[in-house]
């Protein structure tokens, strides 16, 4: 396994790698995420979604060689971006990756009002996302989730902000 990743922006022709690392991460972390594998599988398991999903905003996936091993999302929401799917793979933590894919969705934000949800008690994912300047709002919203922000003063009603 090298120690850098190459990140690259993905479209539709890429969905069997944006599956593979969604369908994992939903698998590995699901404590991580809001969405569910059930989301995802079955009857939602279709070329046609995954594609679909890959042509709305901006999806990044890190490679080692030819292999996927993290992911991110970038999308527009009225004036505002958002930072959305971020996992990185057990095997490829602790190389920087993580902060890459973060750093791409910000450049590719450019400077517009930039936010996320993390569950609440994702320690790890707090602590990456601040040191990237990304502020804390109070409280919780319906999912257990709680909105950081990036260049933009947040609102203080989180159900406002739900999308």
């Amino acid at each position: 396994m090298s120690e850098r990743a190459l990140i690259r922006q993905v479209g539709p022709d890429d969905w069997a790698d944006w599956r593979t690392m969604r369908q994992r991460s939903l698998s590995e972390d699901p404590q991580a995420f809001s969405s569910s594998t059930a989301m995802w599988s079955g009857d939602n398991d279709t070329e046609d979604r995954w594609r679909t999903r890959l042509a709305d905003g901006a999806c990044f996936v890190a490679y080692d060689g030819e292999q996927p091993v993290g992911m991110v999302a970038g999308r527009v929401i009225d004036d505002r971006t958002e930072l959305i799917s971020m996992w990185v793979a057990p095997e490829a933590r602790r190389r920087r990756i993580g902060r890459e894919l973060i750093q791409t969705v910000i450049a590719w934000a450019d400077d517009r009002p930039l936010r996320l949800r993390v569950v609440d008690g994702n320690a790890a994912a707090t602590k990456a996302y601040e040191q990237h300047g990304f502020v804390m709002q109070d409280g919780c919203d319906d999912e257990g989730c709680r909105l950081m922000w990036l260049n933009s003063a947040p609102t203080n009603d989180l159900r406002e902000e739900q999308t």
